[in-house]
């Protein structure tokens, strides 16, 4: 390695820090900006980190990548369906190359970024009771980049990590959930106001929609508010 690792008291502190991000970063898109941070600090000699997650479309994604040579690596994985990273996640165990140059693991990926300034790379797996949910990468511009230490050191961090994203995850997922429960009344309150404006004034369905649209723009009152207040019996057209 080019750079010493850091001692003991800022690995506590490392420790620390993942342990306040446990708690204070409910979205998915903060918890990973900063678990990134931490590991361009915690390990020493890096070119770049990312991690690995899937999206809403059931996609591998990378995010938060702290350099444009990250992306660009992981998407030729994603791209291949074959990497260091997608390893790591598969197999739920970290994977170390000490020289691109000289790897013969991934082939086609090895050849596809012979042209970036990456000489050696670490992928930890994001592990929960549940299974992995993605994956940490570094990069490195140096062969032999990262020891045995260094993959301690990460997987120390992608522990935490793992359980930090994936409380991350249930809360977005919980609050989507929320979200379309939202809409779902507002569209079946939507539907009972128009049929009580068709009867009362004796017009059709694309009339009462009018209607209601009319009211709401000049009321500054969004359309699902204004139908439930009818549906309720608060406001009477």
């Amino acid at each position: 390695m080019d750079a010493k690792l850091p001692p003991v008291d800022e690995l506590a502190s490392f420790a620390a820090r993942m342990s306040d991000l446990l708690l204070t970063h409910d979205d998915v898109g903060e918890a990973v900006r900063a678990l990134t941070q931490v590991l361009i600090e915690a390990i020493p000699g890096s070119a770049g980190a990312g991690v690995s997650l899937m999206d809403a479309r059931g996609q591998r994604t990378s995010t938060s990548a702290t350099d444009p040579v990250v992306l660009e690596a992981d998407q030729l994985q994603y791209d291949l369906r074959q990497g260091p990273c997608l390893t790591a996640w598969a197999q739920q165990t970290t994977i170390l190359i000490d020289d691109t140059q000289s790897e013969k693991r991934w082939p086609a990926w090895i050849r596809g970024i012979a042209h970036l300034p990456l000489r050696s790379a670490l992928s930890c797996p994001l592990s929960t009771p549940h299974g992995a949910i993605g994956a940490l990468k570094i990069y490195s511009r140096n062969p032999g980049g990262f020891d045995s230490r260094t993959l301690r050191l990460a997987g120390l961090l992608a522990r935490p990590g793992a359980l930090m994203l994936a409380n991350a995850q249930a809360r977005d997922a919980a609050q989507h959930f929320r979200t379309g429960l939202v809409a779902l009344k507002g569209h079946d309150a939507l539907g009972t106001a128009m049929g009580i404006l068709m009867v009362r004034r004796r017009c059709s369905r694309e009339q009462a929609l009018a209607m209601l649209i009319t009211i709401s723009r000049e009321r500054n009152q969004p359309l699902h508010q204004l139908a439930q207040e009818i549906v309720s019996g608060e406001t009477t057209l």
